[in-house]
């Protein structure tokens, strides 16, 4: 993936991307609406990711592991309504679907997560094999995969190795979460040996201690080919090789801004891997992270093509 790739990673077929993590059910309270309201979302950010890459036209196999249990039965069907590879989801009857409580006000959010011993913690190294990236053009891990435990990032750090092997470009959400106390070494070493790294400014100062990006650049080495630093509602800008493209956000009214982030990289990465720029697929990515704001919860509130198109055509028009 260069600045000046404009053909499909894939070849000319619908590209592949497969994404190891954890899948969450989200329970959504809002301070705006009546005590007993009680909403249904979907979650887990490389989910989400593959997830919004799926809406984009991108084929996305994700690996990871449920219960046997009500949660993982409504995350099952949710992704595939949505179109997901499901086919590397195992159902562990040891152990819960981990669940996350989504509290809006305001269009502000707090998250409350039940995921100790959930059965995506126990994804291992067994569950990654050679035939998980059979067809796949790139392989997304993130921090939150690395820091549920230690087994499940074993087996992001394998999948990482077998793609590397292969020559497929793996991307990293850095998606630092202090409250797992993740293994901050852990996670400069897979962001310095990834294809595309994706952070905010608060992933960046939590696993650099520092947010310029060109401190981040000399941090990350010689690797990576693309640096995404995110910025929330003032845009994105994506550093390559030779150049930094600065995309700013369209105005939208916030409801929600959880899981906007993830709706950002996955269509970042459905736009690289359809064949798109860097600058083009962020000015996608961009917008489709702002939609994704006016709906409650995460997944649920991603926008379609015909919406992101449609917002992206408004901006070149008002420009």
């Amino acid at each position: 993936m260069t600045d000046d790739n404009q053909e499909s990673a894939s070849g000319g077929r619908t590209p592949v991307l497969v994404a190891i993590g954890e899948g969450l059910l989200e329970v959504g309270v809002r301070d705006d609406l009546p005590p007993d309201y009680l909403g249904r979302g979907y979650g887990g950010d490389v989910a989400n990711v593959a997830i919004m890459a799926a809406r984009m036209g991108t084929k996305a196999r994700l690996l990871t592991r449920l219960g046997a249990d009500a949660p993982g039965t409504l995350l099952m069907d949710y992704w595939r309504r949505s179109g997901l590879d499901v086919s590397r989801i195992a159902v562990d009857d040891s152990a819960p679907t981990g669940v996350y409580v989504n509290a809006v006000g305001f269009g502000e959010h707090r998250f409350h997560y039940y995921r100790s011993n959930s059965a995506a913690t126990l994804l291992s190294e067994e569950d990654v094999d050679g035939r998980l990236l059979d067809d796949a053009d790139a392989l997304h891990v993130s921090g939150i995969s690395l820091a549920i435990s230690d087994s499940a990032a074993r087996a992001a750090e394998r999948a990482a190795r077998l793609a590397r092997e292969r020559g497929i470009p793996v991307t990293f959400c850095v998606n630092h979460r202090p409250a797992l106390r993740p293994d901050t070494g852990r996670g400069v070493e897979f962001a310095r040996a990834a294809t595309i790294v994706i952070m905010s400014g608060e992933d960046a100062r939590g696993l650099f201690g520092t947010d310029r990006p060109e401190r981040i650049r000399t941090a990350l080495g010689p690797e990576p080919q693309e640096i995404v630093l995110t910025d929330g509602a003032a845009g994105a800008t994506v550093l390559t090789a030779d150049h930094a493209y600065r995309v700013t956000a369209p105005p939208v009214e916030v409801v929600d801004t959880a899981g906007a982030g993830d709706a950002l990289a996955g269509t970042y990465m459905a736009g690289r891997l359809a064949g798109a720029g860097p600058r083009e697929a962020l000015e996608q990515a961009v917008i489709a992270g702002s939609l994704s704001c006016r709906r409650t919860g995460c997944a649920r509130s991603y926008p379609t093509v015909a919406e992101i198109n449609e917002a992206q055509l408004n901006q070149a028009h008002s420009a």
